[in-house]
């Protein structure tokens, strides 16, 4: 067995094991890590680089922003969908200008959310 099989086989039980909040982080954490990808591409030029990852962050935030449950509370549902549409359209413009600024605040945006679903981990423990 490789190295990339071990690595798939180790995400996937972390995946399966994983609890809802758990799942949740886990998507946070991988599109602040392409934006960080990203951005460090932008600064180097490699546009190719920076638009797989400004892409692959664009598509976690989709599936984040598809999985809000209104249900839960409007108020705050369409709040975070307010803050994934503004995440969104500072990647796609990021992509479009090669500007590292505007994924800064991507990720700043998403870095405060992850850290209050990470609080919300904690009170669930």
């Amino acid at each position: 067995m490789g190295y990339q099989e071990v690595n798939n086989s180790y995400l996937k039980n972390q995946v399966m094991g994983a609890s809802p909040i758990r799942l949740v982080i886990m998507l946070y954490e991988g599109a602040i890590r392409s934006m960080k990808i990203a951005k460090a591409a932008i600064e180097k030029q490699d546009v190719v680089q920076a638009h797989t990852q400004l892409v692959k962050a664009q598509k976690i935030i989709a599936e984040l922003k598809n999985s809000v449950n209104p249900e839960v509370d409007v108020t705050i549902s369409q709040n975070l969908v307010n803050l994934y549409d503004f995440c969104n359209e500072q990647l796609f413009q990021a992509n479009l200008q090669k500007d590292s600024s505007l994924v800064d605040s991507a990720i700043n945006t998403m870095t405060e959310l992850l850290d209050s679903w990470k609080q919300l981990e904690q009170k669930k423990d």
